[in-house]
């Protein structure tokens, strides 16, 4: 008997060493922003057709786009088009970016943290936004799915034991 509680002591403590670890590789809401897998950046110059931005959104897979020239001018994003486009009978070849992107975004560095982030796009009502380097210039995309795929990492086990068949089912995917 003794030999079996020695054996369960020892698997315990083994369980608990565990735990600790992953304790010690958690995550933080102030981690900076540079420790998230961040959007892929598309840049176009100004004066770029919303046509072909439309374009690039359909094959590059993303929402939003950078628009510059020796600096950054501003960001397009997918939300604009239905916002300010769609349904008004405007020619996308005719119409250009520059006229419907937000001019001077706001933008966040990499080291700024994950909190700092939400509290700008929450505060803001950004879904997206640019990362600049010390020089100003954009070097990566931060979007609210970004922080939302870096907590499930950390909330892992709750995310990925719930049940087959949630309580609200979803036919489809949103938009597709």
């Amino acid at each position: 008997m003794s030999e079996f509680l020695d054996d369960e002591h020892q698997l315990m403590d083994e369980q608990e060493f565990e735990e600790s670890k992953d304790i010690t590789e958690g995550i933080s809401i102030n981690d900076p922003i540079n420790t998230l897998a961040l959007h892929k950046m598309v840049l176009v110059e100004r004066g770029t057709t919303i046509q072909t931005v439309i374009e690039k959104f359909q094959a590059e897979k993303v929402a939003c786009v950078l628009v510059r020239g020796e600096k950054l001018y501003g960001i397009f994003t997918e939300r604009d088009v239905i916002m300010k486009l769609a349904g008004k009978g405007f020619d996308y070849n005719e119409e250009i970016i520059d006229d419907y992107m937000t001019h001077s975004p706001e933008s966040l560095r990499g080291r700024d943290s994950i909190a700092f982030a939400l509290n700008r796009m929450t505060e803001g009502g950004f879904r997206h936004v640019p990362v600049m380097d010390d020089e100003g210039k954009p070097v990566a995309i931060v979007g609210v799915l970004d922080i939302v795929r870096h907590l499930a990492e950390f909330f892992s086990a709750d995310v990925l034991n719930l049940p087959p068949t949630p309580l609200r089912e979803q036919k489809s995917a949103e938009g597709g």
